[in-house]
């Protein structure tokens, strides 16, 4: 009876963790976790898992306090709420999961402080873009954050809004910066296609300005990531936070270039003629003046009396 008590337990509180809706917003496609699906999952889940509001959880005997954006898993939990649902030849084991849960970490995506018999899972920025109302879509535009938290979720809240379970924010975007490298460049490694998308987060979200470093790449015909995140970090040392900032700072850059490249040019030497060459020349100028207006015959004649005359001095 316990037993069947427990069961209608766990059914009723994955039935409250079902209440409520989640709002998505379309930069989620920009981010790397969006190339790999069952990343993704894994990142929803999390997002889905955690609380919109300060309570207690009981854990075993001891009452756990979580703050917004918190909740409480380990590896078994981990992997019965993932594969929940799925084929057995399409679910993941606990180890694989929690490794890429420390990946997640790793990436700043969320923090783990685990315990003996537990884990809390804190969503890292969720005051952020969390809030108990629903923002409008100029509000998410200004106020969601560039970096990965690209999804916000209001777990268990708003109860009264769950004929509108999914509500997607409409957003004029850029191209998405991974796309447009491969377009015009070359193929991203996964990692390198999060450390584009974290130049994104350091730039405030600003894709334009990505997009601009890897269209300026693709102009000099360096088509390789190491020369476009080079134009970012140079960019980012230098403080420039806009667009017009950074192409009137590529054009000085041009034009000092351009101008060091003319004053650096050297003038063509000019030889001096040896005085042995010249007299040579002048030599062979008085001989042709002196031929002139010869005939066949003369010019002949007078050859043969240079000859001799060279011969009589010679012998």
């Amino acid at each position: 009876m316990d037993d069947f008590r427990n069961i209608l337990q766990a059914n009723d509180e994955r039935v409250n963790a079902l209440q409520g809706w989640v709002s998505i917003h379309r930069k989620i496609m920009n981010n790397p976790v969006w190339q790999d699906p069952k990343l993704l999952k894994l990142w929803m889940l999390c997002l889905l898992e955690a609380s919109h509001k300060e309570h207690e959880q009981l854990v075993g005997k001891q009452i756990i306090k979580l703050e917004p954006g918190q909740f409480i898993t380990g590896r078994f939990s981990l992997a019965e709420s993932y594969n929940y649902g799925m084929k057995k030849n399409e679910k993941v084991n606990e180890r694989t999961l929690w490794r890429w849960l420390k990946g997640l970490e790793n990436d700043d995506f969320l923090t783990i402080k685990s315990e003996t018999k537990y884990s809390v899972v804190t969503i890292n920025n969720w005051n952020l873009y969390q809030h108990d109302v629903q923002l409008n879509d100029q509000q998410v535009s200004n106020k969601c954050p560039a970096n990965v938290q690209q999804v916000s979720t209001n777990n268990n809240g708003n109860k009264g809004n769950n004929d509108n379970n999914l509500n997607t924010t409409t957003t004029t975007e850029l191209e998405n910066p991974i796309a447009l490298f491969e377009k015009i460049l070359c193929r991203l490694s996964p990692i390198q296609s999060h450390s584009l998308m974290k130049w994104v987060d350091e730039f405030e979200g600003k894709s334009e300005i990505v997009n601009e470093a890897i269209t300026i790449a693709d102009n000099k015909n360096k088509r390789y990531f190491g020369f476009v995140e080079f134009l970012l970090k140079e960019w980012a040392n230098n403080n420039l936070e806009s667009l017009d900032r950074i192409r009137a700072y590529e054009q000085e850059k041009f034009n000092k270039t351009k101008s060091n490249t003319s004053f650096n040019r050297k003038p063509i030497r000019k030889e001096k003629t040896p005085s042995w060459f010249e007299e040579g020349q002048q030599k062979v100028s008085n001989i042709t003046a002196i031929g002139d207006g010869e005939s066949p015959e003369e010019k002949r004649a007078r050859l043969e009396r240079i000859q001799q005359k060279y011969q009589k001095s010679g012998s």
